[in-house]
């Protein structure tokens, strides 16, 4: 890849919203070049397509009901109870994608930017595979990403274990990613992940806030 090209990725790098959260995933650096959009969608395992799905039929019958009133609240209710089974059913369906050896704990994330601390040095335009399991309710994401930059976490500051085998104080590096490829539904629901954790996050600086004005 060269700089042009890595260059105009640094501008999308910024296209979205991020939020720092601590999220596991896998990350596993590919030995070939980006791939385009046709051969990225053959890439997407059969449960994180079922995922995207079921997380689009949802949003979409709750909107359906909103429109019919109170009338349709007590359907409401029971539609959502269903689709939180069904949430538990796919967490679990999910759950089977992550591997342990390429397990790592996000920096922070959002529709266009991926953060995360790597015990290995990763060169500016690998590309990367992502899977992105979303806490709770907010589902697990399949995407490609491009490193931009690795930079060296100074020793005194070296204390996080990017993956669970990793030996605190080893040389580990903060890589710098751009999503690079994603559907269009995939980075909306990263958007929308995002979002919720911003939004619980103000909520409990606020409450955090409340309280010692109490005291």
């Amino acid at each position: 890849m060269d700089q042009s090209q890595l260059e105009l990725l640094r501008v999308q790098y910024h296209d979205y919203f991020s939020i720092e959260q601590s999220v596991v995933a896998n990350i596993k650096p590919l030995p070939q070049v980006l791939p385009d959009e046709d051969s990225f969608l053959t890439m997407i395992p059969e449960p994180f397509l079922m995922a995207s799905e079921q997380a689009v039929l949802d949003r979409s019958a709750l909107k359906s009901l909103a429109k019919l009133g109170d009338l349709a609240e007590e359907l409401a209710v029971y539609l959502r109870a269903q689709a939180k089974k069904l949430d538990m059913m796919m967490r679990y369906l999910l759950i089977q994608q992550d591997d342990p050896t390429y397990r790592q704990h996000t920096h922070s994330f959002g529709g266009s930017a991926l953060n995360f601390i790597s015990n290995t040095d990763l060169t500016a335009g690998q590309t990367l595979e992502v899977k992105l399991f979303l806490n709770g309710s907010d589902g697990a994401v399949y995407f490609l990403a491009t490193v931009l930059e690795s930079t060296l976490i100074p020793a005194d500051l070296n204390t996080y274990t990017g993956s669970d085998t990793a030996l605190v104080n080893n040389s580990q590096f903060m890589i710098k990613a751009v999503v690079s490829r994603i559907r269009d539904e995939d980075r909306e629901t990263l958007v929308r992940a995002s979002l919720h954790e911003q939004s619980r996050q103000l909520k409990r600086k606020a409450q955090q806030r409340q309280l010692r004005e109490k005291d």
